[in-house]
């Protein structure tokens, strides 16, 4: 059994620190015009620490004598795995499309600070794929390899480990508010299902990338429509097309191609 004080201490950290960190970002959306000025800043600052708490527990992970293979770092039948990764893909897509319509339905908007991340131009888009690629590496690493091994290996089971694993993933997205966190919540699982079944992290790293390059190269306009709609504008904050903001003929703001 991994019960370790370093073990239980990072997972702490992993399970319920990284939540908290998202919920300390959520503040951010007091800034959100100042986001949509240094948005390839923002990419490169998220890549840079998924990285950095990914290699961590990589060390937590060698440290404790946990084989790469255990983790996820294998890819026994290739075919299957692609396969895999694509009906995830399939599945999370359909997640994000369906959360968009069920949430304007019940009234739960989309967070404005959601709004002010998803790129506009190419170079943003660009750099989007980036951390697209680095944050699908990452995190199906972190969560549906090092968690879901040893939460796993702690409840004798791996489906109950996954159902955790999603739920502090979704909270993890808790800057997104209840829409974004129930979303994550729900790919987070989804994300799990050919990782129990194949044993390899390659589905769910390609299933992640592409719903991640999707949303970003510009399908966040037909997936998630509310965040497509202009948002309100925030108290004491200008409305778009007054006071500098160039504006087309229907008011909505002009966005470079």
């Amino acid at each position: 059994m991994l019960s370790g004080v370093v073990v239980r201490s990072f997972m702490i950290f992993l399970i319920v620190g990284l939540p908290l960190m998202a919920a300390r970002n959520s503040r951010l959306e007091e800034h959100v015009e100042a986001i949509e000025r240094a948005r390839p800043a923002l990419y490169f600052s998220a890549a840079v620490t998924l990285l950095l708490i990914a290699g961590l527990t990589g060390i937590v992970a060698a440290w404790q004598g946990l084989p790469a293979s255990a983790l996820g770092w294998t890819v026994q039948e290739p075919v299957v795995g692609l396969g895999a990764g694509v009906a995830a893909a399939a599945a999370g897509l359909l997640i994000v499309w369906l959360s968009g319509r069920i949430g304007r339905w019940l009234g739960a908007t989309e967070s404005r600070l959601l709004r002010a991340l998803l790129p506009r131009t190419g170079p943003e888009r660009r750099a989007f794929l980036v951390l697209a690629g680095v944050g699908a590496v990452c995190e199906e690493y972190i969560y549906r390899g090092f968690i879901l091994h040893v939460l796993a290996d702690w409840t004798g089971g791996p489906w109950g480990a996954a159902a955790a694993a999603a739920l502090s993933f979704g909270l993890a997205h808790g800057y997104q508010r209840l829409n974004g966190i129930v979303r994550s919540m729900a790919l987070g699982f989804v994300l799990a299902v050919p990782v129990i079944w194949t044993g390899s992290l390659f589905p769910a790293v390609l299933g992640h990338f592409w719903i991640n390059a999707t949303i970003g190269s510009g399908g966040w306009r037909w997936l998630m429509p509310d965040v497509a709609e202009p948002a309100d504008p925030a108290p004491n904050e200008n409305v778009p097309g007054e006071e500098g903001e160039s504006s087309g003929e229907d008011g909505s703001v002009e966005e470079d191609a």
